[in-house]
């Protein structure tokens, strides 16, 4: 749950709720910050991991082709049906959001479908239509746990699934030129597949060496007034998710497993908050002792990635939302980590 929370935090805190107002509402005794130690691991790709990826490549140019000689015959386990359906949960008369789909390729047996929707299928002939009367999980999105739900199911077709030969053809039309054969498209697969652990466990290392800086750090007195800004912000955050949810908070927050009563989830809430304005503190701290600055070529240079991170395509835009200032603390707070990385041991 904490995890959860704080990930939350990262948007909530780290860009919505930062003033640069600095730490004069706290009183603490930072903790010691270089030097620290961390426990190495070797990063390495697997063939496991290269396949992975490959096949992800290959299927995204799956095709599907009508299967003639199977038209007047029963659907079974196994077979891939091309069907359009509607869902309509009970008590309603219009489809539920995202309902309703047309040709949509679904492999008998595959679960990927509610329990009863594939089971339901099986027997039945192209050019049927199927009524299946089915009840969502309890464990499922919170819009729909639990509920019943009428699916309306035209079979279109029982079809073959046709899965392109992975050759040099394949990786330069992927690559759109840039890569010509499989092998040298192996290459950078490895490398990129490298890079993207390396940055998964360097993020890892920096949020225990974080932890850390904050657990040795002595804070005599707290800006009460900041803890409960960032409270607020998940409060608001969790009570529109559940509001777009048609529930009441605290039936959001135990069926969707985040806590097992509100009270509980409360609690959860602002000990997170509190942990993450004490990560603000130590990061303003030593970014002012290490006089980490931010010059407007980097800023400019990292403006890209930060946008990606958010969901953002406009500069315009996004600056518009978080704030330069804002954008920058985030940023100056990512070189912070960065130095305390550089400045630890691997052991």
């Amino acid at each position: 749950m904490k995890k959860r929370i704080l990930m939350i935090l990262a948007v909530c805190v780290m860009l919505v709720c930062l003033t640069g107002c600095g730490d004069r509402e706290s009183r603490f005794k930072l903790g010691e910050y270089k030097g620290l130690s961390y426990k190495n691991e070797e990063i390495t790709v697997s063939e496991e991991d290269l396949t992975a990826l490959l096949n992800s490549l290959q299927n995204s140019y799956v095709k599907y082709e009508v299967d003639e000689s199977r038209a007047e015959k029963a659907i079974r386990k196994g077979d891939i049906v091309n069907i359009d359906y509607t869902g309509v949960l009970e008590g309603q008369t219009e489809p539920f959001e995202g309902g309703t789909t047309k040709g949509a390729h679904l492999e008998i047996g595959s679960g990927n479908y509610i329990p009863g929707f594939e089971d339901g299928l099986v027997g039945k002939k192209v050019g049927d239509t199927v009524e299946l009367k089915l009840t969502f999980p309890e464990q499922y999105y919170t819009d729909f746990a639990g509920k019943n739900v009428t699916f309306t199911v035209k079979i279109n077709a029982i079809e073959n699934k046709i899965v392109p030969e992975l050759n040099d053809a394949l990786i330069e039309d992927y690559t759109e030129g840039k890569i010509k054969t499989i092998r040298e498209y192996k290459d950078y697969a490895r490398e990129y597949l490298l890079a993207q652990k390396q940055a998964n466990f360097n993020t890892q290392v920096k949020n225990e060496l974080l932890s850390k800086i904050v657990s040795t750090t002595t804070f005599d007195k707290m800006d009460q007034q900041r803890i409960d800004s960032a409270y607020e912000d998940l409060l608001k955050y969790y009570t529109s998710m559940a509001s777009q949810s048609g529930l009441s908070l605290e039936d959001f927050v135990v069926k969707s497993g985040y806590s097992k009563s509100l009270q509980e989830f409360y609690a959860e809430m602002k000990a997170s908050a509190e942990e993450t304005v004490k990560e603000e503190i130590v990061l303003n701290e030593i970014v002012a002792k290490e006089k980490i600055t931010l010059t407007d070529e980097t800023y400019n240079s990292l403006i890209d990635a930060y946008m990606s991170r958010y969901g953002y395509t406009e500069r315009d835009k996004f600056e518009q939302d978080y704030t330069k200032d804002r954008i920058r603390r985030s940023m100056l707070f990512d070189m912070a980590l960065k130095f305390i990385l550089d400045n630890a041991k691997a052991e």
